[in-house]
C-alpha cells in the first residue's frame, strides 16, 4: 500500500491527508489512523467551509479519547477532526 494519502499528526492536533484524493481514499486513511483508539464505524469527510472528518466509534469512551488527542469535539459517538493538506 502506497504512502502516498497515509495522515499524520500534527502539532496542532490536525490530521493530515491529500485532500486532492476522493473522499473514499481520505475516509480509509483517516479510519486506519483512528483504529488505534478503538472500532470506526463510520467517517464521513466534509471539504467546506473548512476541511474536517466526522469519525464515529463504538463507543463515547472511544470518541472521547480521539476527540482529545486530536483536539476534537465529541458529538455523541463521533468526534470532529479537523484536516489539513499534505504536503508533498
Amino acid at each position: 500500500m502506497g504512502g502516498r494519502n497515509r495522515p499524520t499528526q500534527t502539532e496542532e492536533h490536525m490530521i493530515e491527508v491529500d485532500l486532492q484524493a476522493p473522499d473514499q481514499e481520505v475516509g480509509m486513511a483517516i479510519s486506519q489512523t483512528c483504529s488505534k483508539y478503538g472500532r470506526v464505524t463510520s467517517v464521513k469527510v466534509h471539504r467546506t467551509p473548512s476541511a474536517f472528518a466526522l469519525v464515529e466509534m463504538t463507543t463515547r469512551e472511544q470518541t472521547s479519547e480521539l476527540a482529545v488527542n486530536f483536539g476534537g469535539s465529541t458529538f455523541g459517538n463521533c468526534a470532529l477532526i479537523h484536516l489539513r493538506q499534505k504536503d508533498g
